[in-house]
Formats: structure tokens, sequence, C-alpha cells
């Protein structure tokens, strides 16, 4: 498959006018003709992923977080954004990537992540079906058991899982935005909501209000909460007719945690 037939095919798939303004989704670098048959599949393009790409001969990656975002002054290859592009375009590696585009979507970023942690008959926040986050029912349970629950379903990393709420607090409703979800708080009718890069203040002012309306914050790894999307984005890609191979680099940040 030729990069530019590929770009047709994911416009399709996650159409860039679903992207919000200041996102900067689409191919990122690479040749229109070039031809594709294998592809890596990652939520961020980093120097170790391109150099995967690199030894399991993908000629393509297919990436959640775009590169190149507020803009680019220079690509000098003493900063790393410089000297990845370099490496990549001098390797014959196309880089692209599906962001905002790709949350909203059916199958998408935040649809996965609501799967996983088996929310049942799923909507956008807003209530559509093409939206930000996901909100549905789920087996009535506690916040300690679901807690277990969602640990078990999301990668390993060493941010870990963080929440605010009573560990006996009934649950039976949940919603989730994968990524950094905290602007959508106030669109959130469920009993726990699940996002990522909670700031201080956001999570007092949730802490606070639940005292009066009874609910329940947890925040998760922003990679661990998209990651999730990699094995269903898989599945697209090998439907049009190309290896996908999973990236095994674990691009969350932290390298540890001290209690």
């Amino acid at each position: 498959m030729r990069t530019a037939e590929f770009l047709e095919w994911a416009e399709s798939r996650w159409p860039r006018e679903l992207a919000e303004t200041w996102d900067n989704p689409g191919l990122i670098s690479g040749n229109l003709d070039q031809e594709h048959k294998n592809v890596l599949v990652t939520v961020d393009i980093t120097h170790e992923v391109v150099d995967e790409a690199i030894a399991k001969n993908c000629s393509l990656v297919v990436a959640h977080h775009p590169l190149l975002m507020g803009g680019l002054d220079t690509v000098r290859e003493d900063l790393y954004k410089g000297r990845l592009l370099a490496h990549a375009i001098r390797n014959e590696i196309a880089l692209f990537s599906a962001h905002t585009n790709a949350d909203v979507v059916k199958n998408g970023v935040s649809d996965s992540l609501a799967r996983a942690i088996g929310i049942q008959d799923a909507i956008a926040l807003d209530g559509s079906h093409v939206g930000h986050g996901r909100v549905g029912k789920v087996k009535p349970t506690t916040l300690n058991d679901f807690l277990g629950k969602l640990k078990a379903s999301l990668p390993e990393t060493n941010r870990g899982i963080s929440f605010i709420g009573d560990l006996n607090q009934n649950i039976e409703s949940v919603a989730v935005v994968a990524g950094s979800g905290m602007s959508f708080v106030d669109q959130v009718k469920a009993d726990v909501f699940i996002t990522s890069d909670v700031k201080h203040h956001p999570a007092l002012d949730f802490k606070q209000q639940s005292l009066i309306r009874p609910q329940s914050l947890i925040e998760i790894s922003h990679y661990a909460a998209e990651s999730v999307w990699l094995e269903v984005l898989a599945d697209e890609l090998a439907g049009i007719g190309l290896e996908v191979i999973l990236s095994s680099v674990n691009t969350d940040p932290w390298d540890g945690n001290l209690k």
C-alpha cells in the first residue's frame, strides 16, 4: 500500500475535521509514493520506536500522539525532535498520527478503553455516538473491587493508579476520557470518572464537590489509557492488508514512583 493510499483510507476512518483546532494529526514525514507492507503501531513516536521499526522492517509507524505540536522552529539534530525526524527520514520510515480525530470515533481511543474495562452500551459524554469520552453502565460493584479490575485491564506503569473516593462506594455507572480529560469533568454524570494528567486544583475541587454529591475520580497513566487502543488499531490495519506489529516500547515517561 502506498503512503498516499493509506492517507486516503485514514481520512475515511479518522476524518481530520473531527480533530480539535489545536491538534496536528496526519502525515508527519514520508514519501507519498513509498510502498508499505509492515507497519508498527505505538502511542508515542520516540527514537526507540523508530529503532524498533527499522529492526522489524516496518516502513510506516502509526502513532496516536503527533510528534510535531505547537510549531517547530528547527530540526537541529542536537535536539531530540530534529534527531528523530532525521533518523526516520534517512531510514525511509514514514510517520503518521491519528490523535483527537481518533479519540472521538467508534472503535477509537476512548471507545476502546471503555470496552476494555467493561462499560456497557457506552456513548459519548454529550450523548452522541461520535464525541469525546464514553459513559455507560457496569455490573454493580464497589470502588475497591472496580479499582482491582481496572488495574488488571491496563498495562503496568510506574505511575500506577490514583483515586479520590470512598472504597465502599457503590459503582454502577462509569465515565472515561482517555488521555487528559479533566476539561470534560462538568459533563460527567456517572459514579466514577476515569482520566489522566489530573492537576492539583481540579483534583481538590473534585474532592470538595464529592462531599456534597458522592462521586469518585480515578487517574490512570496517559500511556496506559491510550495503549489499549493499539490492538483495535492493529486489527483495522490488518483489515486493509498491512502486516501489523504492536510496538514493544512502553512510552510512559516515568522511571519510578517513591512512596
